[in-house]
């Protein structure tokens, strides 16, 4: 009876500093994964939003393919003439209806019924000539023989987002003869 009096505690004390310990482990290995599944959440969000981003520039080229003249593009409106498109890229201005088109990109959403949607404007850029290599030129006549039609170059402008709200915006050039 005489050991059983002379018990202080010890062996709580020092299981519930175990307990403690183990309980700060678990702790900080949940915090590790709920941040690696948000960071794979942001990744994959970006990833959506460039690929939105690339099939509306997709789209935009489609549109440039079946243009038969250039008497849309103004100074307003989402087909801008040369000089005329939006200065900030970033602002919220330029992806309001006054300034860009909404549409629809071939993609679903998570839940697999709601379709992704993007904005772009497009602007011509200028005319790029193929002007023929001087060492091709018959010196006899001072001609190549060869015609070669004037490019038009647009500048498309696209903007992607993602299901969780990230932006991934383009610019491309697209050339065609009109």
């Amino acid at each position: 009876m005489k050991a059983i009096n002379n018990q202080r505690g010890a062996v709580l004390i020092v299981s519930l500093v175990i307990l403690l310990v183990l309980t700060l482990i678990g702790v900080s290995g949940a915090r590790s994964a709920l941040m690696g599944e948000r960071m794979t959440f942001a990744s994959r969000d970006a990833k959506i939003a460039l690929e939105v981003a690339e099939s509306m520039a997709r789209l935009g080229e489609a549109h440039i393919d079946s243009l038969d003249n250039l008497n849309a593009f103004t100074t307003t409106g989402w087909l801008r003439s040369e000089g005329n498109g939006p200065d900030d890229l970033f602002a919220a201005a330029t992806w309001t209806n006054d300034n860009s088109v909404e549409k629809d990109v071939p993609m679903l959403a998570a839940d697999g019924t709601t379709k992704l949607k993007g904005r772009m404007y497009i602007e011509l850029a200028g005319l790029a000539s193929d002007d023929a290599n001087p060492a091709d030129v018959d010196l006899s006549t001072g001609s190549t023989g060869l015609d070669f039609p004037d490019i038009r170059v647009f500048k498309i402008v696209t903007r992607g987002k993602g299901i969780g709200g990230t932006e991934r915006v383009i610019v491309t050039l697209y050339g065609r003869s009109i």
